[in-house]
């Protein structure tokens, strides 16, 4: 199958973009190779690869991944040359597109929070798994307030945020709202801060837990200020959500 230098100037310019959505280092060019011309994906570092950079390892991949294509390694770099366009196709089908839509979600979801003004960082450790984490020095209070965007005002009742047993707390309570707010398989992880680094709630979820976080997140309404404290009337009346794992 040949393509005509038309196509592959558009080829080059699907593979460039599809790179640089899913977050992978790499740069996108064209070479002659005798009498045709080839695309050439040069990837740096190994970040977000299914395959170390080395050259059996990725001919390997591509093998198994149905990609008809080469690879070679040099001493900082891997380029794997495609000559079509179901080559092109298939690579970013099988080795960027799962990062494209998982950055798409992260980006969703960051945006979301950024809107509640709930200062947070979402970072992708693979393409199935994202991690929220929730890093503050005002006793977790922007934990605190992920809670009550998601209807549990009372996620901190009665914890002393401070300490590392209050955080530990606010940290299973948030599992079991997220668990419930998005599915079971959602890990909350307290760690204590010091003298240089912040208290932080780190958040484990799936990709598709994160497009459900984002889109119970945006649906909220976003408040100017505060709703005013209940009255000790109206707390006695209307005992707190957490009051029976209460320390």
């Amino acid at each position: 199958m040949t393509t005509d230098e038309s196509d592959l100037l558009s080829l080059e310019r699907v593979l460039a973009d599809a790179v640089d959505h899913a977050g992978i280092t790499g740069h996108v060019s064209r070479r002659r190779a005798g009498e045709a011309e080839i695309l050439e994906l040069r990837l740096i570092g190994s970040r977000r690869l299914p395959f170390s950079l080395t050259t059996d390892a990725a001919t390997a991949w591509l093998k198994a991944a149905g990609v008809d294509a080469t690879a070679v390694c040099y001493d900082a770099y891997l380029v794997i040359s495609l000559r079509d366009k179901p080559s092109v196709d298939k690579l970013v089908e099988r080795l960027l597109r799962p990062f494209m839509y998982a950055e798409s979600v992260r980006e969703r979801l960051q945006d979301a929070l950024a809107q509640h003004q709930l200062h947070a960082v979402v970072s992708l450790p693979d393409s199935g798994s994202m991690v929220l984490v929730l890093r503050d020095s005002d006793n977790l209070g922007v934990a605190v307030r992920l809670g009550a965007v998601l209807g549990a005002g009372d996620v901190g009742e009665g914890l002393k945020l401070h300490r590392p047993g209050g955080m530990r707390k606010l940290a299973a309570r948030l599992r079991l709202l997220l668990t419930g707010a998005l599915g079971r398989g959602v890990g909350v992880l307290a760690e204590p801060g010091c003298a240089h680094t912040e208290d932080e709630i780190s958040v484990r979820l799936t990709v598709e837990h994160g497009l459900r976080l984002a889109g119970r997140i945006a649906a909220e309404p976003v408040r100017a200020e505060q709703e005013e404290d209940p009255s000790p009337v109206e707390e006695a009346a209307i005992p707190p959500l957490w009051i029976s794992s209460a320390p």
